[in-house]
């Protein structure tokens, strides 16, 4: 087997175990943002989709990629969007098609979309390309830019290399460990705003964006438990109320790097 399938089967090994986690946290959602470090990020990340989303016309086409158990997807089916939802992960899937039985989830990776050329207005992609390396992401990048149509744009997130919560440092002690155990972990795409700029006008995108958002560190007082979490987030909120840098070099520490870019 080769080494771009081992990183594809231990990212779809990784998804099929958090599968019954995410299916939980999207049904909290509707307890507020403050639920948990994960809910508060997917409510900053949604303020810019939202945006996005609301320059398309109605009908418009949009590919969820790695939509996981679809939660997302049938938020875009609600604003009146032709959406299709495309992950590799067969048990996220089958929460999913469970969750969703109208909406079209097809299995599927990012590096060999199913899709035939320009065919997507709009391609979201949350938190998926994180578990690829970096031959796989530009591999991605170029499946999305083939099926896009002219003018259509491309919204994913990343992890920031120096976000302030020390996740890189994290992983590779992580991965260390496992080492010594004789097992695998799962790979990990880290990143920079400059980094992305330059892979994405080398591949042909054009109107290249990067938007930091929520204070990484809040995810740090989230494993003290909700109450600290909550008081520490509002806290942050009162030095920046959105916790948004898009021309701040502070977007290199957010806990979510955001990258919009047009065909």
């Amino acid at each position: 087997m080769s080494n771009d399938k081992e990183v594809l089967k231990r990212a779809v090994e990784r998804h099929d175990i958090d599968s019954s986690i995410f299916q939980g946290r999207y049904v909290n959602f509707t307890q507020g943002k403050y639920t948990d470090e994960f809910i508060y990020g997917r409510y900053q990340m949604f303020e810019e989709i939202d945006q996005i989303l609301s320059k398309l016309p109605k009908g418009a086409r949009v590919l969820d990629l790695g939509c996981g158990t679809g939660h997302f997807s049938t938020y875009i089916k609600t604003l009146g969007y032709d959406v299709t939802g495309l992950d590799p992960s067969t048990k996220m899937l089958d929460y999913a098609r469970q969750n969703f039985p109208d909406i079209t989830f097809i299995e599927g990776y990012s590096n060999a979309l199913p899709f035939s050329d320009e065919s997507f207005d709009l391609v979201i992609s949350i938190e998926v390309l994180r578990y690829l390396d970096t031959k796989i992401v530009i591999e991605s990048y170029e499946e999305i830019f083939r099926i896009l149509k002219s003018g259509g744009k491309m919204f994913i997130t990343h992890v920031n290399m120096l976000a302030t919560e020390g996740y890189y440092i994290f992983y590779h002690l992580k991965k260390v460990m496992h080492y010594f155990k004789g097992s695998e972990y799962h790979s990990a795409y880290f990143t920079s705003a400059s980094k992305e700029e330059r892979t994405l006008k080398h591949i042909g995108f054009k109107n290249i964006s990067c938007i930091g958002r929520m204070f990484a560190s809040v995810r740090t007082g989230y494993k003290f438990g909700k109450a600290v979490g909550k008081t520490y987030a509002k806290l942050l909120e009162k030095f920046n109320p959105k916790q948004r840098f898009e021309k701040s070099k502070f977007k290199n520490f957010s806990g979510h790097l955001i990258v919009i870019a047009e065909k």
